[in-house]
């Protein structure tokens, strides 16, 4: 017999808002890159995922890309079974040259097509001069065979070569940490203070620790549901949601920082950045944000983040989407605001931060944007957030009974107080989700 339940993680997400997309509910980019005050150095990828700047002030970006000819097993979330996908070597990982921002495409890689949307590339990483990479997703049924190269950690060649080192779909089919659901998705990639290789999992809502040398892969921490808008079976009808992990990175004393998009409906102000110790106990650091996609520390010695975007009374809202000064707390700045569905950062020692924006849109609609000075340090930095920091929009009748406070819709709220009332579309839309099909399901015999 088998369980069904509702559960939106960071791949359903994205299919989520690729429908919307289509449907015209989400203006979807397809023309010069909103950038404000910022500078598109390169455009044309598929869905990009991460940015990595390196020693030599390249920018090295992996996107998702578009799927492919040949037809692959997965799952339906409508029925449970498997069903045919579209599978090709369509992502990539791509240099962006410092010195004239003309573009090489350094390696391709898997990218299965779902129907409106691709999982493919995630995040980079560079350990002693070599590139890793966390590639695609293993969901639902431990015997579903996944393309090559797909559902873990990859080493990409400087000739284009790429190779598995490790599988954390391989890792979640034995162990399962978080069992709500048999799903991994390697998304965040961070080396570590000891030379290891740190995934947040956003699919099995755990942190794992991957050695490069042998490819062992053992468990960080796992990490708790967190308030939710509706019941979940599998965690005992209860108001849940998963917290789905996107990012790590570490301080100066090897804790890891860990944030969190959230589960549907991304409920403003849900999202967090947890400290993960170095015995896996996981504490809130900073809470308040709306569905964070990626951590970077600054030359200034600042951790920043990005917002991905903000689900206001009308839906997502259209170039609402910032990178974030964080500072411990409730307490955070907005460094760079008016972003179009941005995903990754990096920055350079010159405090120049460079953003993955257009995650999700047409077809080589995605697109790199650099933005001068944002972490330079000192006065400057304090200056800025206090001057380009945008004021909140109006509040109308409408939002106010969202119980919400009014910068909520642009850096959203911190939920200690108040829990906001989502407007109806947002159930409109979810239950549309489900009833279409991007829905998961658990199998088990009962």
């Amino acid at each position: 017999m088998q369980h069904k339940y509702v559960r939106i993680n960071l791949t359903t997400f994205l299919l989520l808002l690729a429908l919307l997309a289509t449907s015209g509910i989400v203006a979807a980019h397809d023309g010069p890159v909103p950038a404000a005050d910022g500078e598109v150095i390169a455009e044309g990828f598929n869905g990009p995922q991460g940015v990595l700047l390196d020693g030599d002030g390249n920018v090295w970006v992996i996107d998702s890309g578009l799927g492919g000819e040949d037809d692959i097993k997965w799952i339906s979330g409508e029925t449970g079974e498997e069903i045919d996908a579209k599978v090709g070597n369509s992502a990539q990982v791509a240099r962006i040259n410092a010195a004239d921002h003309s573009v090489d495409k350094i390696a391709a890689l898997p990218s299965v097509n779902l129907g409106t949307e691709a999982v493919g590339g995630a995040r980079l990483a560079l350990l002693n001069d070599t590139l890793y990479a966390t590639v695609g997703q293993g969901i639902g049924a431990p015997d579903i065979e996944l393309p090559d190269n797909f559902g873990g950690i990859l080493t990409i060649g400087a000739d284009g070569a790429v190779a598995e080192i490790a599988s954390t779909w391989d890792f979640e089919v034995a162990n399962n940490p978080h069992p709500s659901v048999l799903d991994s998705h390697p998304y965040g990639l961070e080396v570590g203070p000891d030379g290891m290789l740190y995934v947040a999992d956003a699919g099995g809502n755990d942190l794992l620790k991957v050695d490069p040398a042998t490819g062992e892969i053992s468990l960080v921490a796992v990490f708790d549901p967190i308030p939710g808008v509706f019941p979940r079976p599998d965690y005992g009808g209860e108001m849940l949601t998963d917290a789905v992990p996107t990012d790590v990175v570490f301080d100066a004393d090897g804790n890891a920082y860990v944030s969190y998009l959230s589960g549907a409906p991304f409920v403003p102000g849900s999202a967090k950045v947890v400290m993960v110790a170095a015995d896996g106990t996981v504490s809130d650091y900073a809470t308040g944000f709306t569905m964070l996609t990626d951590l970077a520390w600054g030359p200034d010695g600042s951790l920043y983040g990005v917002q991905f975007g903000i689900f206001g009374e009308q839906g997502p809202e259209p170039n609402s989407g910032a990178v974030v000064h964080i500072k411990g707390g409730t307490d955070f700045d907005v460094a760079i605001d008016g972003l179009s569905f941005p995903i990754a950062l990096d920055f350079n020692e010159a405090g120049d931060a460079f953003v993955a924006v257009n995650a999700v849109g047409p077809p080589g609609s995605g697109a790199v944007v650099a933005f001068h000075g944002i972490a330079a340090g000192g006065e400057m930095m304090a200056d800025m957030h206090t001057a380009e920091a945008a004021p909140a929009p109006e509040v109308t009748p409408a939002a106010e009974a969202m119980a919400a406070p009014e910068t909520l819709p642009q850096t959203g709220a911190d939920l200690s107080e108040s829990t906001p009332v989502w407007p109806a579309w947002v159930f409109v839309v979810v239950a549309g989700v489900v009833v279409g099909g991007f829905v998961l399901y658990r199998r088990r015999e009962a």
